[in-house]
This record gives C-alpha cells, sequence and structure tokens, in this order.
C-alpha cells in the first residue's frame, strides 16, 4: 500500500481482546493544563481535591521512545508510535491524533506489552492499517526520532456521581538529538463515567492555580524539536 493512500488510525473498528494476554483498544478521554514546577507542587494539596481523594497518589519515572520513519509518514497520517518503559515494564503504544472539542482530547489507544526493543504490528485490528504499518515504505524505515521522560505523581479521584479521573503531574522534558525541551504540566484522564467532570475539575484547578490550556501532546512536542519539520496544523 503506497504511503500516500494509508489510512488514519480513526478506522480502527471496537476491540477488545484478553486483557492479561493481548493488545487492548480504548478510548483516551483527558484534558490537559501547563504549568510551572513551583505549581505542579502545589496542586495535590488543594483543600479543595481533600474530598476525591481516597487513596495514596503513585509515582513513576515514565521513558518514552518515539518512532517513525524519516519522513515522518506516522506523524502524517495521525498516528504516534512509543515504547514506553514504567515500573520495570515496556509497552507498545500507537496512538491516534484525536479531535478537540471544548478542550477534551479523545484518541484511540492501542497498547500492547513490549520487549523494548521490537515493534510488533500482528495484533492491530484494522487490517488496512496493518498493512500500512507492516508496508515496504514503512516497516524497515521505522527508527527512534525522540524521547520523552518524566516523573509522574498520580492520584485517583473519585467524584460523588462515581466519575473517576486519573490527576497525573508529569515533570521532566522531551529530547531530540541535542534539543530539548521542559515537560510541566496536569493530565486529567477519564477512567471511568462523565467526561464533564473533566472540565470541571479543570476548572476548579484553574481557580486556584495559575494553569493554562494545553492542547499540543508530548509526541508533537518532541517532533517539532525535528530540525526542518514544519508545526502539526
Amino acid at each position: 500500500m503506497a504511503s500516500g493512500s494509508a489510512p488514519t488510525i480513526s478506522c480502527w473498528k471496537s476491540f477488545r481482546a484478553a486483557p492479561s494476554e493481548e493488545p487492548f483498544l480504548k478510548v483516551e478521554i483527558e484534558l490537559k493544563l501547563a504549568a510551572s514546577p513551583a505549581v505542579l507542587a502545589q496542586v495535590l494539596a488543594l483543600p479543595a481535591l481533600a474530598p476525591l481523594i481516597r487513596s495514596p497518589a503513585s509515582e513513576n519515572t515514565l521513558t518514552s521512545l518515539y518512532f517513525d520513519t524519516p519522513d515522518c509518514a506516522l506523524r502524517r497520517h495521525g498516528m504516534a508510535l512509543r515504547l514506553r518503559r514504567v515500573a520495570g515494564h515496556w509497552v507498545q503504544t500507537l496512538k491516534s491524533k484525536g479531535h478537540m472539542e471544548d478542550g477534551l482530547a479523545t484518541r484511540l489507544e492501542l497498547d500492547q506489552p513490549s520487549d523494548g526493543s521490537t515493534l510488533d504490528f500482528s495484533a492491530v485490528p484494522d487490517a488496512a492499517l496493518r498493512a500500512f504499518l507492516e508496508s515496504p515504505s514503512v516497516r524497515p524505515h521505522l527508527a527512534h526520532r525522540f524521547t520523552t521522560e518524566f516523573q509522574r505523581v498520580a492520584q485517583r479521584l473519585d467524584c460523588p456521581d462515581g466519575t473517576v479521573v486519573e490527576l497525573a503531574l508529569d515533570r521532566g522534558e522531551v529530547r531530540a538529538g541535542d534539543a530539548a525541551a521542559p515537560i510541566a504540566e496536569v493530565e486529567l484522564e477519564l477512567l471511568s463515567g462523565n467526561p464533564d467532570r473533566l472540565q470541571e475539575l479543570g476548572a476548579l484547578l484553574q481557580r486556584h492555580l495559575p494553569l493554562v490550556a494545553e492542547t499540543v501532546s508530548k509526541a508533537e512536542r518532541g517532533y517539532r524539536l525535528l530540525p526542518g519539520l514544519p508545526a502539526e496544523t
């Protein structure tokens, strides 16, 4: 299949496989807020969040290697591909660019266990997309293009209506060769329930702290560090 006719990830069909053995496809709904490192340190201490916190926060270092062809074929077709190491394990993730509406980003995401060195597309559920990824114009040319590495403090928030949200505080950087850019942001990701709670929680945080909406993904920030590559429109 020629790269010009490649499908975007949005053509995937609904798919769910055995959770302990097979990859799984999920819809990711999140809201991001940019912050300074000093502001990040204040978020979980906000009294307004206290009624929603019923369990301890977790902390991990997340290292992600992003892959694409020299001409960034995946990016051009609305995809991001990474291998991420967290808590001693590697996970391969293929994400769609998704869409933004009322501040909420919605993306499709396919995760599967990885050995950290091999890319595997055999379980991609859409045949056309899998054929594109494994085509001679793409698969042999995929290479590591940039890295993100950050500390994530993750806190589960239990809303009164039963909605569950993960509040993640990310601090680190994205690197491409000698170029680097900082990462300092709050992510509110819907785990279950009503997406409206994300906007409400975002507004609550912004009432108390100097946070601003962030619409550029970590992957796109990495791409923007590559020489000669135009910003995504």
